[in-house]
């Protein structure tokens, strides 16, 4: 439905061919179109409206009443909200550059980012979390321009992780792709260059430390291999997808064993 509010002619352009819009069958087409335009823009318009109230209730107080990310408790968080306004998401499954899926929106809204004032909403029904984010897109104009693009093709975890050999490879794959730079030789996230990283909305940003388990885009092998191969849009956090596919395993396997086991693990 939403599809056709975004841009899509697609339809337009069928029912233009189907009823001869240049030469004859006008009012065939204006009937037409008033019988499944007005409902469809109707259902949009319930839907984000709908949306703006669960806004207004969970989502306004750090994101701004413009989606800026400007909230009135933006000042006092260390991890800054987003600007919905850049239609830049860091947590996504689509490839750098690209739009986050529905369901990548749902995740975040669901599941919430884990070392940040970004709450999960999972108690808030499914109807409700789908209706903000619709209302979220109606902040950015790439929503409307740009079409959506699939998310990357994540492949099996493989058997070896987690073994010693695996670790022990990811660790020289962690030397060689430059991660000791930013995470620093230990993985605890103060390397080199920590200092002076920024996000692209000019925010200080510190990289992850390892050593404490805490992914927020989600700490499965799985998620870690989706992060390492689209990165962290907006962030320093670059792609990893040009290096092969098993190195990145075996370094997921090396990131994994940073965190110190407890005694019931």
């Amino acid at each position: 439905v939403l599809r056709v509010l975004r841009g899509d002619l697609f339809l337009f352009r069928f029912i233009r061919v189907r009823f001869n819009f240049m030469k004859k069958g006008r009012t065939q087409l204006i009937l037409f179109a008033c019988i499944f335009f007005i409902p469809v823009f109707a259902m949009a318009d319930e839907l984000i409206n709908r949306g703006y109230e669960v806004y207004k209730k969970y989502c306004i107080g750090c994101h701004g009443e413009k989606g800026d990310g400007k909230g009135k408790a933006a000042t006092l968080l260390v991890v800054k909200p987003r600007d919905f306004t850049t239609g830049v998401f860091k947590f996504k499954s689509t490839p750098q550059g690209a739009l986050p899926t529905d369901e990548d929106l749902m995740n975040t809204i669901t599941k919430g980012l884990p070392g940040s004032s970004m709450p999960s909403y999972v108690l808030v029904p499914e109807r409700e979390r789908r209706a903000v984010i619709e209302y979220i897109k109606t902040f950015s104009a790439r929503w409307i321009k740009e079409r959506l693009t699939a998310s990357i093709n994540i492949p099996p975890v493989p058997l070896y992780i987690d073994s010693p050999e695996s670790i022990k490879r990811g660790a020289e794959a962690y030397k060689d792709n430059g991660c000791d730079l930013c995470h620093g030789d230990t993985g605890d996230g103060r390397g080199s260059s920590a200092e002076e990283l920024e996000d692209m909305w000019g925010n200080r940003i510190k990289p992850r430390n390892f050593k404490r388990g805490i992914y927020r885009g989600g700490s499965t092998p799985r998620d870690i291999f989706r992060i390492l191969t689209t990165g962290i849009e907006g962030t320093p956090m670059p792609v990893f997808s040009d290096i092969a596919e098993e190195e990145r395993w075996h370094l997921i396997s090396f990131l994994l064993s940073l965190k110190p086991m407890r005694k019931n693990e």
